[in-house]
């Protein structure tokens, strides 16, 4: 590779690394703050930022020099939702999950060696519990991610999830042996429920959606309070919900 496409591609992987920084801030930032977090010298971001506001992926936000995605972007997710039929039903799909059962639901997937929220929709309780959109989780913190990783074989699953990822907000470590027990039972199951990872107060139940080979390309999920993770009722919805997106991706994928 030459010189001027090592530096292209540098350039394209840097543009890259600012738009993860403010999905993963939440909130506008200012070039100094971009600077520091990417540890990029500030002149590179300044132009990677005015070049970006030229093209409205990027928008100022207030007289304190802040950026934050522009409307373009908007333009962009509407066009995927548009041509990508499997995005649109799994968002239908969170929809009627969250009104059947009243709790907050989810559509999850990978996304690299992280977990992420789709899709999301508050259920009509008024304690409700809900995830941000596009915010990379650790897989073990997640019920979902038991099942994400149901395909692969205990050495590729250590290998794929990071070290660090294996520490829960409070501090408390999860032993990676009983992680890959914990990925066995949920693909016996078909189901997995996990109990008080990120707070005492909720838990997670996911079901998995799979392709033919039977491999899960993403997780139907409910986020309720502790006290209705035995609800089998709840549970039957979920399975009834993960079944049905699973086979409307089979009818895709046989289009």
């Amino acid at each position: 590779m030459s010189d001027q496409s090592t530096l292209r591609s540098r350039g394209i992987d840097r543009a890259i690394e600012l738009l993860n920084c403010l999905l993963e801030a939440r909130q506008p930032l200012r070039i100094g703050d971009l600077s520091r977090r990417l540890k990029a010298p500030r002149s590179t971001i300044y132009e990677l930022v005015n070049r970006f506001l030229d093209a409205g992926i990027l928008e100022m936000v207030d007289g304190d020099g802040r950026v934050f995605f522009g409307r373009t972007v908007h333009f962009y997710g509407t066009a995927y939702l548009e041509v990508h039929d499997f995005s649109r039903r799994a968002r239908a799909e969170v929809q009627q999950l969250a009104e059947k059962t009243g709790e907050t639901a989810q559509f999850c997937s990978l996304h690299g060696n992280k977990y992420s929220v789709l899709h999301a929709h508050s259920g009509d309780r008024l304690f409700r519990i809900s995830g941000e959109i596009g915010v990379p989780v650790p897989i073990p913190w997640t019920a979902s991610g038991r099942l994400l990783l149901d395909h692969l074989d205990r050495d590729s699953i250590l290998q794929f999830v990071p070290s660090e990822d294996f520490r829960l907000p409070d501090g408390r470590w999860i032993d990676p042996e009983q992680f890959y027990e914990e990925i066995c039972r949920a693909r016996k199951n078909g189901f997995c429920i996990t109990r008080g990872l990120i707070d005492n107060f909720s838990c997670c139940m996911a079901a998995p959606v799979r392709k033919d080979s039977g491999v899960t390309i993403g997780c139907m999920c409910l986020v309720v309070p502790d006290g209705r993770a035995a609800d089998k009722e709840l549970l039957s919805h979920l399975k009834d919900s993960a079944d049905s997106l699973s086979r409307y991706a089979r009818d895709l994928a046989g289009c």
